[in-house]
């Protein structure tokens, strides 16, 4: 288990098997962020109307979604935005974890500036046990993305993400609009494969998992309410989410 005792980590995960040999072309410094220092389960229900499993968790796989549409129950939003907000919409994707479709951002003109999020409403909790697919599908200044979770609205909320240009992953909480990072990991993983991302938080207290392999944890108490859950890319990346599970740790 990895403990972080600075604002970020510098070790280096390859799971899943690597895709390439170099180091991304740009590692941002903590720096840039304004701020001082549960079992897994089967998909059982399709968005937005899941239902709790036995276990009491719930999954959205948007297999009955419309492609081209929001899954109902689901809002787009922004963070930052300037004016150009990112598509999000259902997709056909026979390939996806479980088919026939996924959901995510497939257009985004957005800059660094730009943080794109689907909310799920009637959702809240503040002790989550929360997973999700991803596959990162295009973006030239980032790629990849995650969930957020005790979310207030679009400008306070906590992320867990992976990014492929950069080659690394964070925990980060949104506060008034300032993204402030709480802990980093460098990771090489296929940048061509699904990946799963699940957090687990508990009082103020975060773990991250990646491929059901621990990476990061942090502790922060900025966000103590109950708040949605969601999902979050940043600036120009489209990436696709599937089999979105919430359960209670």
């Amino acid at each position: 288990m990895i403990r972080p005792t600075v604002l970020y980590v510098a070790s280096l995960w390859c799971i899943g098997g690597c895709s390439r040999d170099s180091g991304p072309e740009s590692k941002p410094s903590p720096a840039e962020d304004a701020r001082p220092a549960a079992p897994e389960t089967a998909p059982d229900a399709a968005a937005p109307d899941s239902a709790p499993d036995a276990a009491g968790a719930r999954t959205w796989t948007f297999d009955d979604a419309k492609p081209g549409e929001l899954p109902s129950g689901v809002r787009a939003a922004e963070t930052g935005g300037v004016g150009t907000p990112a598509t999000w919409a259902v997709v056909a994707s026979p390939e996806a974890p479980t088919p026939p479709h996924a959901f995510g951002t497939t257009a985004s003109r957005n800059d660094k500036r730009t943080y794109n999020i689907a909310i799920v409403d009637g959702v809240e909790q503040a002790d989550v046990d929360l997973s999700v697919l991803l596959r990162a599908t295009g973006g030239e200044l980032n790629q990849g993305g995650g969930p957020i979770w005790r979310v207030k609205g679009p400008d306070d909320y906590y992320i867990a993400r992976w990014d492929p240009v950069e080659d690394n992953a964070y925990l980060y909480v949104m506060q008034g609009g300032v993204r402030s990072a709480l802990a980093k990991v460098d990771l090489e993983i296929d940048h061509d494969r699904w990946h799963s991302l699940r957090v687990v938080m508990e009082g103020s207290h975060m773990e991250l998992f990646i491929d059901d392999q621990p990476v990061l944890e942090a502790d922060d108490a900025s966000l103590p309410d109950a708040g949605a859950i969601g999902l979050w890319t940043k600036s120009d990346a489209t990436t696709l989410f599937d089999d979105l599970s919430l359960a209670t740790p």
